[in-house]
């Protein structure tokens, strides 16, 4: 049965030069998404020689997040059924991503050269997101 959901996000990022120079930057947002049909969430090892589904085909896109957990290999998150789909992100160790696909497609992910780890939430999104 589909569900009502409300995602709120914040970030605050900030950087500081070797000369002393520092920048920062805050944001926040909410995002109400209604009949869900569709919410995966978890770890996922995500191999070198294949291909891993982080979400399968949505009805109108989704909302996705992923994170690379590993110390020295990247991962590319893709927006199709397989590696040979369009990648819509390289995340190298520690990086994230979070973005909202219009997309009824798959989403995947393949490693580098080694099997990594992701964590990863991914939930549809309505025609009115």
């Amino acid at each position: 049965m589909p569900q009502n959901y409300t995602f709120s996000a914040s970030t605050n990022v900030s950087a500081t030069s070797t000369t002393g120079y520092s920048q920062s930057a805050s944001g926040n947002f909410s995002l109400n998404i209604t009949g869900v049909d569709q919410v995966a969430t978890g770890r996922l090892d995500v191999a070198h020689d294949g291909d891993a589904t982080i979400m399968a085909a949505a009805g109108y896109g989704r909302a996705i997040y992923v994170r690379n957990l590993d110390d020295t290999n990247f991962v590319t998150i893709y927006n199709g059924a397989s590696s040979g789909a369009d990648p819509i992100a390289v995340l190298e160790p520690g990086e994230f991503c979070f973005t909202v696909l219009r997309s009824t497609t798959t989403t995947v992910a393949k490693a580098d050269t080694a099997t990594v780890t992701v964590e990863y939430f991914a939930l549809e999104i309505d025609t009115n997101a």
